[in-house]
């Protein structure tokens, strides 16, 4: 494990290891503290494991390692949020410093998520081989839910994907794996935040804004329910429908409609 010395006995990590495993997560990867949870809750039911076998004496040394306080709170953007965002992540492409910077792809990283749908870790690891002509390909160990994705290439994402220098297959589409560009990352966020005035904008809130234009309109124009699944990769149908929001002008839509129907007077 990243921050733990490997000449390490099993039985000798402690306590100091997994602060030096969080160092390495957080600071290093860049992963969020909902994800550093989940890493640790792993990491815990390995313990639990090589006690049960016999491999560790015991207690489990990540008992003690606090989990991180997560706001689960998330929502969708507007139309004018959008904007200030997409204005906000412009200024930070002109601030970037060197154009194999993270941030002088601000812009472009903020599209791509708006625009797929995707999670962030795989915008993030996204590589010119998951890029198969029209359409953006994951494999299972790339996807959060351990299955194969396929999101379709629109001349959005394409427009997106052609102002980035393409490299080998084997290279990221983003240059956010080098060393210490995960913290540029987290810096990105903060600068949108000020020049947008949107203090809670979130990357995932972009994922959250595609599923619910998704869910909440794209229905009904040939789009349907298990297309909208497929896309944002969710295996539970329940997991999608948490983005129909309710909307009360269209709800009050939904209900003229019926009583135009029956009471013979139509709205121009």
């Amino acid at each position: 494990m990243s921050g733990i010395p490997g000449k390490v006995r099993l039985q000798d990590i402690g306590r100091p290891h997994f602060k030096e495993l969080d160092k390495a997560l957080r600071e290093t990867r860049g992963v969020t503290p909902y994800s550093a949870n989940h890493y640790f809750g792993l990491v815990k039911t390995l313990f639990n494991y090589a006690i049960a076998q016999g491999k560790h004496p015991g207690p489990n040394p990540v008992k003690d390692v606090k989990p991180y306080v997560v706001d689960r709170k998330r929502r969708s953007y507007s139309t004018e949020e959008i904007k200030k965002i997409l204005e906000a992540a412009e200024k930070v492409e002109k601030e970037a410093r060197a154009p194999e910077d993270i941030t002088a792809c601000a812009k472009r990283f903020i599209l791509l998520l708006l625009y797929s749908g995707m999670r962030f870790a795989e915008a993030v690891n996204l590589r010119w081989s998951n890029i198969q002509r029209d359409r953006i390909a994951l494999q299972r160990t790339e996807t959060k839910q351990r299955r194969e994705k396929v999101v379709p290439i629109t001349p959005g994402i394409r427009a997106v994907l052609n102002t980035l220098p393409k490299g080998k297959p084997e290279d990221f589409v983003f240059p956010i794996r080098r060393h210490g560009d995960r913290v540029y990352v987290r810096w990105i966020l903060g600068r949108i935040r000020e020049f947008s005035g949107i203090p809670d904008f979130e990357f995932h809130g972009l994922r959250h804004t595609a599923a619910t234009i998704m869910v909440s309109e794209a229905q009904g124009r040939g789009v349907g329910l298990a297309d909208i699944m497929k896309v944002l990769g969710h295996s539970r149908v329940e997991t999608t429908l948490k983005y129909l929001h309710e909307d009360e002008a269209r709800m009050r839509k939904a209900v003229e409609i019926v009583e135009e129907k029956f009471s013979g007077k139509r709205k121009g």
